[in-house]
């Protein structure tokens, strides 16, 4: 008979793979979009959501338990989740998420199998399956946007022809209508009162670049190196739990990391709210 904690484990790890599948799709949303939501804002809210939620495992039975290992994994989760929400807003949903997941493969298996030496049934099957899983992950996510670019750049050369062709012929009106506008202009300056209107800002989003320490970058560009930083740094975030003993290793775990979570994204908030000239 299969033991139980096998079941659940595989039960778990399902749930992961829709939940961590699933979380970035309100990033890409129409709400978030139409505010241009800062990374750390919507990181704020992922981190309250893990720490309001992490108490449902009293439901279950566990005690309340905590360990200060539990603050490390919030310094490699909340930076993580920043770098990763970035990625997504400026490289795209698809190809961020499969650098983000082939990294974390690699991270994950670094710990695992070379510094904790856990057991493997065959070591060359294992490094095999590793280098499999990330080289689909990453052609799947690079291949699934490579059409999605060429129709954007064919879109962008044609929306600059119809502008060249809009300018032209705006400016064959504008000799033809030329006095006639000027003598409406002067007559309703007369006859109206002069108002002040202020001409709104492009959201920052919109610009294809960023300036960095005086620097040009691509959006997009950054945005992968963002996902790389996520899959990287953040995939390291339940590996103090291997140094948790006792209670507090398991779902007794869970508190521990969502108050680490907490205190790092306060931490990160106070950060945020002094003033910097680094972005322009």
């Amino acid at each position: 008979m299969m033991d139980p904690s096998y079941i659940l484990g595989w039960f778990a790890a399902s749930v992961g793979m829709i939940g961590f599948g699933s979380f970035a799709v309100p990033i890409k949303g129409e709400a978030a979009n139409s505010v241009d939501i800062d990374p750390l804002v919507m990181q704020s809210y992922k981190s309250l959501m893990c720490f309001l939620t992490s108490w449902l495992v009293v439901l279950l039975g566990q005690e309340v338990t905590f360990t200060w290992w539990g603050l490390v994994s919030g310094l490699f989760w909340v930076p993580g989740g920043a770098f990763n929400i970035f990625a997504i807003r400026n490289a795209g949903l698809a190809i961020s998420q499969g650098i983000v997941a082939s990294s974390i493969v690699m991270v994950s298996f670094i710990w695992g199998n070379i510094i904790f030496a856990e057991p493997a049934k065959s070591q060359m099957a294992a490094y095999t399956a590793v280098w499999l899983i990330m080289a689909g992950l990453y052609g799947m996510s690079y291949y699934s946007t490579a059409q999605q670019a060429v129709n954007e750049e064919i879109m962008n050369a044609s929306d600059h022809g119809n502008n060249v062709m809009d300018d032209d012929d705006e400016d064959e009106e504008g000799l033809v209508n030329e006095r006639g506008d000027e003598f409406d202009n002067d007559l309703h300056s007369l006859t109206q009162p002069l108002e002040i209107t202020s001409q709104k800002q492009p959201p920052m989003r919109g610009k294809k670049t960023i300036v960095v320490c005086g620097r040009t970058y691509s959006r997009r560009n950054l945005g992968l190196l963002s996902a790389l930083m996520c899959g990287t740094w953040g995939g390291s975030c339940l590996v103090p739990m291997h140094y948790s003993k006792g209670d507090t290793n398991g779902l007794g775990y869970v508190i521990s990391f969502s108050t680490g979570a907490m205190g790092k994204k306060r931490e990160r908030e106070r950060e945020h709210e002094k003033p910097h000239n680094i972005i322009a």
